[in-house]
């Protein structure tokens, strides 16, 4: 009986490490200016360049750091500064839709996306009053810009959506469109950014 036990118990052992392997295998991150963490399994960990990306990773930076993934698919995010951003899901199918979604807690992000979306896909970013969705594109993301407001900005690419928790929905569908959700409201209609409120957003994920 023991034998089986100890049989059990090294073959759950390997399993469970084959299952963190794949949840790690998920990219790098490529660099990290100043200092930030990632929280992992319970654990908060300085975060190092080339330390590998795991799904359920949550990235946390300070006031003047900036750290930046490359994903398996060649998409790459860059966490702004004084945010946390969370990996809640990623996966590359072979014969359905690929999965790529994000929360962004507090703070700001870009991402411009990577293979993956070149088929039928899911890529979205959620946060506590809209989720962004997107096709394929490089596009920005963050509070602070606006007084109570969310902020996502398209600075490239085929197309972003973003969704309040009310189901509204608007679509950027241009270079240098914008909008903002404010909780309990609408999104605005898309608006091209002036180039001041464009150079503030980009300034909180550039080091």
């Amino acid at each position: 009986m023991k034998l089986l036990n100890l049989i059990f118990f090294s073959v759950f052992l390997c399993f469970s490490t084959v299952i963190q392997a794949k949840q790690c295998n998920q990219g790098k991150v490529t660099s990290v200016v100043g200092s930030a963490t990632v929280e992992r399994n319970g654990q908060i960990i300085s975060l190092e360049a080339d330390a590998s990306v795991c799904t359920g990773d949550i990235y946390v930076t300070d006031a003047v750091s900036v750290a930046q993934l490359k994903l398996r698919d060649g998409s790459v995010v860059t966490v702004g500064k004084d945010s946390e951003f969370k990996i809640i899901e990623y996966k590359i199918y072979k014969n359905k839709p690929n999965v790529a979604l994000f929360e962004l807690v507090k703070g700001a992000f870009r991402i411009v996306t990577g293979y993956m979306v070149k088929k039928p896909h899911r890529y979205e970013v959620k946060t506590v009053v809209a989720t962004i969705g997107v096709r394929g594109t490089d596009f920005w993301g963050g509070f602070g810009l606006t007084e109570n407001g969310f902020d996502v900005l398209m600075l490239s690419g085929k197309g972003v959506y973003v969704t309040n928790n009310n189901a509204e929905t608007v679509e950027l569908d241009a270079d240098g469109l914008g909008t903002t959700v404010i909780d309990g409201a609408a999104p605005s209609l898309p608006k091209k950014w002036g180039e001041p409120k464009v150079a503030k957003a980009v300034a909180t994920i550039t080091p």
